[in-house]
């Protein structure tokens, strides 16, 4: 039997639900989660916070774009403050 796998994206603004997609997991690479989520939470900002987070240095960079990673299983890609947006693997129900 195949098990079906998704990516499934869910954006909060604060503990409401505010977006929500299952993708299937072999569409998009780890890598590519976390330029979907940077491109999700930077809907939320404004051009400067954008061009902030996009800075080289990082004496004056922002965090704002930075991409985490969970410590423990199961994976979860997050993103943002608030609103901010995580990605994990699941099955198909």
């Amino acid at each position: 039997m195949t098990v079906t796998r998704y990516w499934r994206i869910e954006g909060f603004d604060g503990t409401n639900l505010i977006f929500e997609s299952d993708i299937p997991h072999y569409l998009l690479s780890e890598k590519q989660i976390e330029e979907l989520i940077r491109r999700l939470v930077s809907r939320h900002l404004t051009e400067n916070e954008v061009v902030g987070a996009s800075l080289n240095r990082k004496t004056k960079r922002t965090a704002l774009l930075d991409i985490r990673h969970s410590t423990q299983s199961p994976l979860v890609i997050s993103g943002g403050d608030n609103p901010h947006y995580a990605a994990r693997v699941v099955d198909a129900e």
